[in-house]
């Protein structure tokens, strides 16, 4: 289960969100373009739908913005280090 706690890696979601935008933005403009979309509505849903707070749709975003930005500045770049901030401890596969 991506973005539970799962197999004790606890705050697992943000670096999912980061690494999939920064993997998307590498694309190019469409890749980015999607990204951000896709995500906005992830969003949206999660607050209206499911009744995720503010404060974590927020920190989401964060995360995504993080993903989208590093992926458009470096496309060559390795998304799991640029989203490191977000890497869980522990034993937690790239």
């Amino acid at each position: 289960m991506v973005g539970g706690s799962h197999n004790g890696w606890s705050g697992q979601d943000k670096y999912f969100h980061c690494m999939a935008n920064c993997q998307a933005a590498q694309k190019g403009m469409g890749g980015s373009a999607a990204a951000q979309c896709i995500s906005d509505g992830h969003e949206w849903f999660d607050q209206s739908i499911k009744g995720d707070s503010a404060a974590d749709s927020a920190a989401d975003q964060l995360a995504n913005r993080l993903g989208q930005s590093s992926g458009r500045i470096s496309p060559a770049g390795s998304c799991s280090q640029m989203c490191g901030s977000y890497r869980p401890g522990g034993n937690f596969p790239c």
